[in-house]
């Protein structure tokens, strides 16, 4: 005939099998990750595509301590003589 024994098909057809499930798997997981990351609102990594942008905030260098805080939230670090609260 052409080759083909039971066990050769049945192992062809267990193959077909795998990869079908394999794919399905994969499908699923890439739409349960699209779903998270609407429900985070987009949150974690942005590269730009929903147009949004960040904004990056100037840091300062606190004299005493040498922490670096923002300079529109300056906030006291705790210490007696910090520059920016007490």
């Amino acid at each position: 005939m052409l080759g083909l024994s039971l066990g050769k098909l049945l192992i062809l057809i267990l193959l077909i099998g795998i990869v079908w499930y394999g794919f399905k798997y994969v499908q699923r997981v890439e739409e349960i990750r699209q779903r998270l990351r609407r429900q985070m609102g987009g949150q974690g990594r942005n590269d730009g595509q929903d147009g949004s942008r960040r904004v990056a905030e100037d840091l300062v260098k606190c004299p005493r301590c040498g922490a670096y805080v923002a300079v529109k939230s300056r906030a006291s670090c705790g210490r007696a003589d910090c520059p920016w609260g007490g």
